[in-house]
């Protein structure tokens, strides 16, 4: 008679976070922060040896990391995403789950209270990897097979890791004894997935119901989205044929403006906010462009600034036309005319929530 073999207890595995450092952070938020009153937060159940057959893979696209239509990507590369969770000029990032891949997971579920959403976090890829590296040789070394379990624990040997990396790791608030789960702008998680294999496309469909949504983590913020601004440029001043698009694909038609001087700006409403355009130069300059504009800057989770010059990774307007990795495309139209698209990310409601 056949007798399936016992899952193991592997014990507790206590990570080294150097050069992990991102990736232990995002598992710390995950543990420390949104399930902290879950006693087995830190426990994983291996897949198996060897990725199981695919069921790796699978686990990345449940938990958002990944999506495969209408292309194979990584939301930390793909448009308003990667604008918004992480460095928007960076070309190195990966998206990092916890828990891992290699852990057993139900499959997604928008109810957190069925399937709590997996931490999401973009990061350097080597950071990304690094951690997985230490949890294979982990396994590797105990002999693991599926259904063997163990803990996690990332605050022993944090002492060796960059300390201003690991905010999570660290007992910095209530006297020392709990860490800070105040949201850093970089960990988010998927809420809504209605295709197999999840989905993205360029431009961002939120509207469809089909496109994956994703928003921050342990905020009262809803999902991001994505807007965009078009124009004409007549010249060295003269901005017309101004459309402003938010996620429900809704236009708003903006009048015709100047901005007489280098310097100028000029604020176009018709978004939950404000759209503040200012020229840095003469007709070919590139325009510098800030959603939601607050004083002092960076009190409002909303803003977003960027100019038309700058690329990021992801598809963008110029995807089929030119440089997909572009926020703006230009198409020229003649000698001293222009039309100009940006693409930018923002939420759903004036105030976020």
């Amino acid at each position: 008679m056949f007798h399936k073999r016992a899952p193991r207890d592997l014990g507790t595995f206590q990570v080294d976070c150097r050069g992990s450092e991102s990736a232990c952070n995002n598992a710390c938020f995950y543990i420390r922060c949104l399930n902290k009153d879950n006693a087995d937060a830190n426990k994983l159940t291996f897949i198996g040896p060897n990725g199981n057959n695919g069921e790796d893979t699978k686990n990345r696209h449940e938990s958002g990391c990944r999506v495969d239509n209408p292309r194979s990507a990584s939301v930390c590369r793909s448009f308003p995403f990667s604008q918004h969770f992480t460095d928007k000029l960076a070309h190195d990032q990966d998206c990092d789950e916890w828990p891992p891949a290699l852990a057993q997971q139900a499959p997604f579920d928008p109810n957190p209270l069925v399937r709590p959403p997996n931490s999401l976090r973009c990061m350097p890829d080597s950071e990304n990897r690094s951690l997985g590296a230490k949890l294979g040789n982990f396994l590797t070394s105990n002999g693991a097979a599926r259904d063997d379990f163990f803990r996690v624990d990332f605050t022993t040997k944090i002492n060796t890791a960059d300390q201003s990396k690991v905010k999570y790791c660290l007992n910095q608030f209530n006297g020392g004894k709990e860490p800070d789960c105040t949201q850093d702008g970089h960990q988010f998680g998927l809420v809504q997935k209605n295709v197999q294999n999840g989905k993205i496309s360029s431009p961002y469909n939120s509207n469809d119901g089909n496109d994956n949504r994703y928003q921050f983590l342990g905020t009262p913020y809803k999902e991001v989205y994505q807007c965009s601004v078009e124009f004409t440029r007549d010249g060295d001043k003269d901005i017309r044929s101004v459309v402003l698009s938010d996620w429900q694909n809704e236009e708003h038609f903006i009048a015709d403006f100047k901005l007489e001087n280098i310097g100028d700006t000029y604020d176009m409403e018709g978004l939950p906010h404000k759209l503040q355009i200012k020229r840095t130069g003469n007709f070919g300059s590139k325009f510098e462009y800030f959603y939601a504009p607050a004083d002092p800057v960076g009190q409002n989770i909303n803003e977003f600034q960027w100019d038309s010059d700058m690329e990021g990774e992801g598809r963008g307007p110029a995807t089929d036309a030119g440089n997909s990795n572009r926020f703006c495309y230009i198409k020229p139209d003649g000698s001293n005319k222009n039309t100009e698209e940006c693409w930018f990310p923002c939420y759903r409601n004036a105030n976020g929530r």
